[in-house]
């Protein structure tokens, strides 16, 4: 009797959620789209608008009948609710509750909107107050009373308690004002003083001065934010546009028309009125957390009154009903039964075909399980075995979550659905669980809990179906419009709405990208010899080589054919910089393309690519995406008239720039390599004009007998890395010099300085490299000399100061190069192990002018030395009256042209043996 009992209660239950799930899928038999609008505007305004865009839409798609209708927020609530719509197009805080209530699909497309002569996919919120109020900053708005249009309103309210709420003004903390749509009704409260302060979207005020609403004056932004390009006042940051979604009734055929025909709506000239068109679909995380982060809908927990309370729980009471309604029905049709068991017993053969009708039932296409009050399994039907994998004997005695969690939902997820069940005694929606052979699946998902006549919970029972192929249906939908079908890469539209963003965000922050176009050289031979299924499998091995070498930020896509483009991001600052970036990026795609391609055992083709390359970023040149491909393309082909292989720049001026600063880069690795580099060194003399040591310089000869400016190819070495093995060179030089030195009677008291330069200084193996360059060649430490220049201090004075103790704990000489000119600091000469300090020839230039300044610099240097015990040399001596002032004022050490030009080692050899002892 319990057994049928139970079964009856069951059926009941299946038949209304078989015929909930009925409803969520309405046929489309008359191919009829029906479309809503939230108004955010009067509706005039907002006609005007929409209007030439839902011609534009019906013409694009003419086996469609369209109806759309411009709603508010209540009305726009209840015809999701009702399925009287199909297509939604509101503001992106409204849609994230939708997306999780009623299940609306992920965004197709977001709004492009026109505000004068711009087109933007973003909005911001704006707060404005009386031009007389004494409100400044958010925090002013504590205990103020401030308008809004409603309590959903992404741009209208939520953006802006974000602010408020960032400087710990909470929504308590204000009286809030709800004056409805449209918004300028906000600003009519603030205007009318029923309001010390109003939220708004951005475009409104602007629209209420062009129309004469708002007088000039009468009303100011609070908190006006700084956003380059963008052409509206905003108080906050700025967020994703309106997005466009289906209801979950929409069939996927009418996704994929959807989402052609909004995408090409402007593609034959801009439409007409403020909406511009439809971009690809933004990031809407960023609302998400916004509106989690201040707990609005659907993530909080608003306050309703008893109607909406009534409204909103419509359902579930129904259902409750129905259960209660059922289980009355239960109790006294049991209650009958049972008497008419005690009057006979040739019912039994009917009960038997009650309950195999039930059986029957409870088999269904839908999973179903029973749970008990611990929420345990108890029994399964065989839909759910082959949809999770798990027989009935293995589910038993375990929780479905036990089973099935996927670990894709939080503890907050599974809270709310059993919150629903003990408050509603229903929960339905979307859940990703876990089959048995570890794959994770979608299903749609009811339960309902199974109550006794006197309410207690005695089971519960779910009703589920996989839904997998609707997610793949969405992720083929968006492959399909913005994905190259062979190779995976971005296609065509992707490419050009990446670029058009790249270009304006280059123009917004100054900055320097390159676009690259890769054409592959003689193609089309590979497919008239090893036929078109061999050209599409060297592409899509062309494409995964790509990928290979292009870094996350970069963005690869197929343009058609055998053309590919490469988008480099503008991070650069200088157009250089861009263009050695752009040109390295080439060669790397130029060597991965060489590789022989196997077609198949015995067959291997080879490649080469014909790369053109143009820069953007230049505030001053107002090209768009196209032109930017075209300029890109005119370089490729000009590297396809020099004979393909091969890599050009658009500019000329920039290629030729690349190309030199390449071939010095490589000479440079050559010369150090071969040797070619010498060192020159140039006199130091004490008071008397006696010679005490030299300064080593680094010289590159040219095979002209010329030499390669060092202000040339140092700074190129430290870019590149090259002045690590360069200043190795210069350190076991200076070393072998001085150990030659050593054998001769008029050399051995010399002492020899060389250069550091800042990265070689900050290598953990300096001292290490010294020392062993010492111990080789057997010199006295006393007899070195290291220069360094103050800005190896800036970054960590610490580790420099290690450094630098450990380099004296050898016995060398340690000089601080050009002191004065830098960031010249006392603590250097107090706490830093320094014998020598030169003076920057830029001071000792300008001696004797009678210039108090530049003099008061040298003689306090000077003064300083002698205090410290530190040793002052001066350096660019060029006449006699210098070297006397110097000498005059105390200075130790002068070095310059006065007494001697830079020469090679031999000659400054010769030349101190010659003088005269």
């Amino acid at each position: 009797m319990k057994r049928r009992a139970l079964l009856t209660a069951l059926a009941v239950v299946l038949a209304n959620g078989g015929m909930g799930l009925a409803q969520s899928a309405p046929a489309h038999a008359h191919q009829r789209l029906r479309m809503g609008v939230l108004a955010s505007r009067p509706l005039p305004a907002e006609r005007a608008d929409w209007a030439p865009v839902f011609d534009a839409l019906q013409a694009a798609l003419p086996q469609w009948q369209l109806y759309w209708e411009l709603l508010d927020y209540p009305d726009m609530d209840r015809a999701v609710r009702a399925r009287n719509i199909d297509v939604v197009i509101t503001n992106p805080g409204h849609y994230v509750a939708l997306h999780h209530q009623e299940g609306l699909s992920v965004p197709l497309a977001t709004v492009r909107r026109r505000v004068g002569a711009q087109v933007v996919t973003a909005l911001g919120g704006v707060a404005v107050v009386r031009a007389d109020s004494p409100i400044r900053h958010w925090a002013d708005l504590r205990g103020r009373r401030v308008a809004a249009v409603h309590a959903e309103s992404l741009g209208g309210l939520a953006l802006q308690r974000g602010e408020m709420l960032r400087v710990g003004v909470a929504p308590d903390d204000v009286h809030w004002l709800f004056t409805g749509m449209p918004h300028r009704a906000v600003l009519q409260a603030v205007l009318d003083g029923k309001a010390d302060a109003g939220f708004v979207r951005d475009g409104v005020l602007e629209a209420a001065l062009a129309d004469g609403t708002v007088a000039p004056g009468a009303l100011r932004v609070l908190m006006p934010q700084n956003v380059p390009g963008y052409p509206l006042a905003v108080s906050t940051p700025l967020y994703p546009e309106w997005p466009v979604a289906v209801l979950p009734s929409v069939p996927p055929a009418a996704h994929v028309a959807l989402v052609r025909a909004l995408l090409s709506l402007d593609a034959d000239g801009p439409l007409p009125g403020g909406i511009a068109g439809f971009a690809p679909p933004q990031p809407y995380g960023a609302v998400e957390a916004l509106l989690r982060t201040l707990r609005m809908a659907p993530f909080g927990v608003p306050t309703l009154t008893w109607q909406e309370n009534l409204q909103r729980n419509a359902v579930p009471l129904a259902t409750t009903a129905a259960v209660v309604a059922t289980l009355t029905s239960w109790l006294a049709w049991t209650l009958h039964q049972r008497r008419r068991l005690r009057a006979a017993l040739r019912d039994k053969s009917a009960l038997l075909d009650e309950v195999a009708i039930l059986a029957k039932t409870f088999d269904s296409a839908q999973g179903i399980v029973i749970c008990d009050t611990d929420g345990r399994i108890i029994r399964v039907n065989r839909t759910f075995t082959a949809i999770t994998g798990y027989g009935a004997e293995e589910a038993l005695g375990h929780t479905p979550g036990e089973l099935l969690r996927s670990g894709r939902h939080g503890p907050d997820f599974y809270r709310a659905m059993w919150q629903a069940l003990r408050t509603h005694g229903h929960w339905e929606g979307e859940i990703w669980n876990r089959r048995k052979n570890g794959e994770v699946y979608a299903e749609w998902l009811a339960i309902s809990a199974l109550t006794d006549a006197v309410g207690k919970v005695r089971h519960y029972v779910a009703i589920f179906s996989d839904i997998t192929w609707h997610k793949q249906a969405e992720a083929q939908i968006e492959q399909l419009a913005f994905f190259d079908p062979l190779t995976g890469l971005a296609n065509r539209r992707l490419l050009m709405d990446r670029l058009e963003q790249a270009v304006r965000q280059a123009r917004r922050e100054d900055r320097w990208g390159a676009v690259l176009l890769v054409d592959l050289d003689r193609f089309k031979g590979i497919n008239d010899t090893a036929g078109h299924d061999a050209g599409d499998a060297v592409l899509r091995e062309v494409a995964r080589r790509l990928q290979t070498v292009l870094r996350d930020q970069d963005t690869a896509g197929r343009l058609g054919g055998d053309e590919f483009l490469v988008l480099l991001p503008a991070v650069h600052e200088h157009r250089d910089a861009a263009a050695l970036a752009a040109r390295t990026v080439a060669d790397k795609l130029v060597d991965a393309l060489q590789a022989p391609i196997a077609l198949d055992a015995n067959t291997r083709v080879g490649l080469t690519a014909s790369i053109g390359i143009a820069l953007y970023g230049d505030r001053g040149e107002a090209s768009a995406g196209a032109d930017l491909l075209k300029a890109a393309d005119l370089a490729m082909y000009s590297v396809k008239q020099a004979g393909r292989n091969g890599v050009a720049f658009f500019d000329p001026d920039m290629e030729a720039a690349v190309r030199q600063r390449h071939s010095l880069q490589q000479a440079l690795a050559d010369a150090i390599r071969d040797g070619a580099l010498q060192l020159y060194l140039q006199p130091q003399v004490d008071r008397r004009g006696h010679i005490v040591g030299a300064e080593a310089l680094l010289r590159w000869p040219r095979a002209d007998g010329s030499l390669v400016s060092p202000g040339e190819f140092i700074p190129l070495a430290e870019e590149t890395g090259l002045i690590l093995p360069l200043g190795a060179w210069v350190i076991d030089r200076a070393c072998a010099t001085l150990a030659r030195w050593q054998h001769q009677t008029r050399l051995v008291p010399l002492r020899l300085a060389i250069n550091l330069s800042p990265r070689q200084f900050r290598e953990p193996d300096l001292v290490d490299h010294v020392a062993d360059a010492l111990r080789r060649h057997a010199v006295a430490p006393a007899h070195l000399e290291l220069e360094i220049t103050e800005s190896v201090f800036l970054g960590d004075l610490e580790a420099a100061r290690r450094t630098l103790q450990r380099l004296k704990a050898l016995g060398i000489t340690l000089a601080l190069d050009d002191f004065g000119t830098g960031f010249s600091s006392l603590a250097y000469l107090t706490e830093l192990p320094f014998d020598v300090i030169k003076i920057d020839q830029r001071f000792v230039a300008r001696l004797p002018q009678h210039r108090r300044a530049d003099e008061a610099v040298v003689t306090t240097i000077i003064a300083l030395g002698h205090k410290l015990g530190i040793q002052i040399l001066a350096e660019g001596v060029e006449t006699e009256e210098q070297a006397r002032y110097l000498v005059a004022h105390g200075c130790h050490l002068l070095q310059g042209y006065h007494f001697g030009q830079p020469m090679p080692i031999e000659p400054f050899e010769q030349h101190i043996t010659q003088i005269a002892p």
